[in-house]
């Protein structure tokens, strides 16, 4: 609970500009294709920043594996001044500077550096670009310098990479919206989707499997496609470095990199030859290939793991690949479980390397387990994290070792804060296990399936089947839910950050029972409240906090650490008849500094 002390970014959609149609086999080997990078311009290598400048807690990104034309930025504080780093470029040619335009607002160029526009350079001359690195969210970020020459018609582009730390507040129950672009006239624009991804940048990718198409969402809503060189893009996943990992089907597994800046795809595709492949002797993918791949997942290292048909788990290094270079090398994982039960199920890696995967067994045994990758490697021992030998919908509030979850679970995905989401289709809802507590709780879903609840409570609402969903930076729950007509079709649904609950009528005069809202910090800092919580809006006197169900400290200087939660009850009593409105807000230490929940009655 909160404890008193004394004390949105765009993303150009590269490939969809540079139309690439090209169309490849499912030949054994590597083929790549896409504009290739100038080699006018490079990035000089330079000191990395290490230990706590770099990650400051276990679980970050690392960086490590980055390409080399990535400049790594020491980790910085959302909403605190961040120092100034220089990149410098060398120049292989004569050229004259054109251009020079960052991606997005969490970095910016600052004055004092010698690379400009309209300046000429020779072979073998440098120049500096300051930039300072300002987070728009915790966790790993990532961006992009493009540099425009007149040497080619391909700019340059330089990665920029670095660690953001700040605090989220995540309300239960939150305001759910179908995300514009997403359904028309009840019919969803998505079709057979069942994976959803989220990059340092809070691009959202949708795996359109029904339309052959990877879809992207910038962090301003924007939706465009990108247009990849395969047919059936089953599940992705980005790098912390924003290159794209993706699973295709059928038969063959088309394990493509994407690097960003100038759109070059590698796919690596051979025909299925299992192996004996541990991890002291791994197999290269080019000769063992893949049956049915799926749930693709990576950790802080850039380690890639999936699920496939016959062998269950495996495990890819993809420290070589480099935007669309290097080989492959993997080997599979076992589990006296899942990794050897035939179909793919949901399965995930947190940031800690550890291993979680759904098991079902007929309708009698529905849970989620998890294991060490050592484990998985060597010694096959998991726990129960949620579920049991009873397949049903139970424990909301408690330990979800003693819930009960449905024998259908969609996508498995987790915050900066390494709470864990997962889709329990069965029983229509998305359900969040806190990190620190292991409660289990409701966040989207009444468990009656159906679309409807947009303005609303996002567990008052209707889901039908959902199966993808992921959590950006700022705590915004993206889900993949059936659309009303047409096939089905689906749409994404958004649970954002404004709490909400409508009371309904209540006697003029007279007070309701409390409504209880869960304020989490998702995030990965400590959340610090800048003034004492309060109403304000139209009716603002309507509403009270209940202090006997209150757990949350709501003054000024209160904290509430990463990944804990607290309780705050609301009492509606309104002073007229009609319609009556309320925020109760929250001043704190997060990227907007205001958090609110929205409230709404009807006195009587």
């Amino acid at each position: 609970m909160f404890r008193t002390e004394t004390r949105t970014t765009q993303h150009a959609c590269i490939l969809l500009c540079l139309g690439l149609s090209a169309v490849l086999s499912f030949a054994q080997g590597v083929v790549s294709s896409g504009p290739q990078p100038s080699t006018v311009l490079s990035l000089a290598p330079s000191p990395r920043p290490v230990g706590e400048s770099l990650a400051r807690r276990a679980g970050d990104a690392t960086f490590e594996k980055v390409p080399a034309n990535y400049h790594v930025f020491a980790a910085a504080t959302v909403g605190e001044e961040a120092r100034v780093e220089a990149l410098t470029l060398n120049f292989s040619a004569e050229t004259r500077l054109t251009g020079l335009k960052l991606s997005n607002k969490e970095f910016a160029i600052q004055a004092g550096g010698s690379c400009y526009e309209g300046n000429h350079y020779s072979r073998g001359d440098t120049c500096s670009v300051l930039v300072r690195f300002t987070p728009q969210g915790p966790g790993h970020r990532v961006g992009f310098l493009k540099v425009s020459n007149t040497a080619t018609i391909t700019p340059d582009y330089v990665g920029l990479v670095g660690n953001g730390y700040a605090p989220v507040v995540s309300f239960t129950p939150a305001q759910i919206v179908t995300v514009p672009g997403t359904a028309t006239s009840g019919t969803g624009t998505i079709k057979s989707a069942t994976n959803l991804a989220v990059d340092g940048g809070d691009i959202v990718y949708i795996p359109d499997v029904g339309n052959s198409v990877i879809r992207e969402m910038d962090s301003s809503g924007v939706i465009a496609n990108l247009n990849p060189v395969f047919a059936n893009p089953q599940s992705i996943t980005p790098d912390s470095a924003g290159i794209l990992y993706s699973a295709n089907v059928p038969g063959s597994m088309y394990y493509f990199s994407i690097f960003f800046p100038w759109g070059v795809q590698s796919s690596y595709g051979t025909a299925y030859a299992p192996g004996s492949c541990t991890p002291s002797t791994p197999c290269p993918l080019t000769t063992v290939g893949l049956s049915q791949p799926a749930n693709v997942s990576i950790d802080p290292y850039d380690d890639l793991f999936f699920e496939e048909r016959t062998k269950g788990a495996a495990e890819m290094p993809v420290a070589n690949l480099a935007g669309g270079s290097g080989s492959l090398d993997l080997w599979y994982l076992t589990n006296q479980f899942v990794y050897t039960s035939g179909t793919p199920a949901a399965f995930a890696v947190d940031g800690n390397q550890n291993l979680y995967n759904f098991y079902n067994w007929s309708t009698t045994t529905c849970f989620l387990q998890a294991d060490p990758v050592y484990n998985a490697e060597y010694s096959p021992i998991a726990k129960r994290v949620a579920g049991g030998k009873n397949c049903g919908f139970s424990g909301d509030g408690g330990q979800a070792r003693g819930a009960e979850i449905s024998k259908v679970v969609g996508q498995i995905a987790f915050d900066v804060a390494g709470n864990l989401y997962f889709t329990d289709a069965g029983n229509q809802r998305v359900r969040r296990i806190d990190a620190a507590t292991g409660i289990i709780s409701t966040i989207a879903g009444n468990g009656t399936a159906g679309f409807g609840g947009d303005g609303g409570a996002a567990t008052s609402a209707k889901l039908s089947n959902p199966t993808g969903v992921a959590v950006d930076s700022q705590g915004q729950v993206y889900i993949l839910s059936n659309a009303p007509t047409a096939g089905p079709t689906q749409a994404l649904r958004r649970v954002g950050v404004n709490g909400y609950w409508k009371f309904g009528s209540q006697a003029h005069g007279t007070a309701s029972a409390p409504k209880l809202f869960t304020v989490a910090n998702t995030g990965n800092l400590n959340l610090t409240l800048s003034t004492n919580v309060f109403f304000g809006g139209t009716n603002k006197t309507d509403f009270s906090i209940d202090p006997d169900t209150t757990t949350c400290v709501t003054t000024a200087g209160a904290t509430l650490a990463a990944g804990r939660s607290c309780v705050i009850g609301v009492i509606f009593k309104p002073a007229a008849t009609g319609s009556r409105t309320a925020n109760l807000v929250l001043h704190d230490n997060t990227v907007t500094g205001t958090n609110k929940i929205v409230l709404v009655g009807t006195g009587i």
